[in-house]
């Protein structure tokens, strides 16, 4: 049986204070979970970063902060976290995934007792998005083997990037370390080599989560636990008799049935409560899809309820996950991903490098009036043109290998000592 110690370990330590990520009471009656934080960047922050370490997805970080550069936000910018969610409208059992906001829920305990925890996803593209309906866990598996399918092995062979059949466990699999296989075949909820993709459409119809978050999930979730997907850009719920809605940007080919039965929702609540909807609130809430749970009009009068005002967190000393950049050193290999003028764009570029999984470390250095964007250290030349590949097939940049000086030293005559 594992000791409370270990389990510790399970999930990652912050210490800007204790702030709900992952796990919330549900009180009875209740829809709607968390509040919204305010931070403060500083600099070298990115949003990935600061979505990872808050267990939030880039999608929800970017829609509610419109304007903010991704790669690189002002230092000094004050940003909204938005942990605060509006629950599925889905049974409250086992596993449910809202495709649209891009968030999964687990669901433990009943009535009066019930915790949900959520985390945030990736999921399918348009051209091979995710499926909806229920299912459940068929098995799970610790370090599982990718089985390359043929369609996808055909896709990557059109951009020159030959894959095996089979990728095992390691730095390469998309797998991650951990994954539950759903009763539905090719299907998986799994980790992922590819971190910053968590809250983008950028899986091949699986559902993906960060590492530190498929570790804890797999540790809760039994064989047979129900899972049910559904795409739910519009969602109402409501909190200490508040009604709140939470709008999502819908997914493509979405037809009109999911916002007819929303609509029908809210007459009905209106009905119920005897007072006037403010549509003005509901269209400026459709509008701007925020994917936050926005307050629209209170269910009864004399409450005495309020709704839970956003709180300012301190920067953390350090964030969660962020890319580590080793020491550049001259006597290692090393690739020129770009020489540019603007220093912004190259810090961009850098940041984006940075990000791809497994990492590629990349950084940027002045050189007379333009600004070269370096990646490695790598061990070797195998390694450098592996980063080559890389960087052309997923970002179609043209690197340029860089030799150790102490090489070129050599073949230019040798040892100068």
């Amino acid at each position: 049986m594992k000791g409370v110690h270990e389990d510790d370990q399970l999930v990652p330590k912050h210490f800007e204070g204790y702030i709900e990520r992952n796990e919330f009471s549900v009180a009875k009656g209740d829809d709607v979970i968390g509040r919204l934080l305010f931070i403060s960047l500083e600099k070298g922050d990115s949003l990935p970063d600061i979505a990872r370490h808050f267990s939030l997805g880039l999608n929800g970080v970017s829609a509610i902060n419109p304007g903010v550069d991704i790669w690189v936000p002002k230092a000094g910018e004050r940003i909204t976290l938005p942990l605060s969610f509006i629950l599925p409208d889905a049974p409250r059992k086992g596993i449910v995934i809202n495709l649209a906001a891009m968030r999964l829920f687990q669901f433990k305990g009943e009535g009066n007792s019930l915790e949900v925890f959520t985390y945030p996803v990736g999921v399918g593209t348009e051209e091979r998005p995710s499926p909806t309906g229920q299912m459940h866990v068929e098995r799970k598996v610790v370090r599982p083997t990718w089985h390359v399918p043929v369609s996808i092995a055909k896709d990557h062979l059109i951009k020159g990037d030959l894959l095996p059949a089979a990728v095992l466990p390691g730095p390469q699999n998309p797998l991650g370390e951990y994954a539950l296989y759903l009763s539905k075949p090719s299907y998986l909820i799994h980790g992922t080599n590819k971190p910053a993709s968590i809250g983008l459409r950028a899986t091949n119809g699986c559902i993906r989560l960060y590492p530190e978050d498929i570790k804890r999930l797999y540790r809760n979730t039994p064989v047979k636990t129900p899972v049910y997907i559904v795409n739910q850009p519009y969602l109402l719920g409501q909190r200490n008799g508040l009604v709140y809605m939470e709008v999502h940007a819908p997914l493509e080919n979405m037809d009109a049935a999911e916002f007819d039965r929303i609509y029908a929702k809210l007459r009905a609540i209106e009905k119920e409560s005897g007072r006037t909807l403010d549509w003005s609130k509901v269209k400026k809430v459709l509008i701007e899809a925020r994917g936050v749970p926005v307050p629209i009009f209170e269910t009864r009068q004399g409450s005495g309820k309020e709704v839970a005002e956003p709180m300012e967190v301190k920067h953390p000393s350090k964030l969660y996950g962020r890319p580590e950049i080793p020491v550049l050193k001259t006597d290692a290999w090393s690739v020129l991903a770009a020489d540019m003028r603007d220093k912004t764009d190259a810090v961009r570029l850098s940041a984006i490098i940075n990000h791809q999984g497994p990492q590629i470390p990349a950084r940027v250095l002045a050189k007379n009036d333009n600004y070269h964007v370096i990646a490695g250290p790598f061990n070797d030349a195998k390694e450098a043109k592996d980063a080559i590949k890389r960087l052309k097939i997923d970002l179609e940049i043209d690197g340029k290998l860089i030799e150790p000086i102490k090489k070129r030293s050599l073949e230019k005559g040798g040892d100068k000592r």
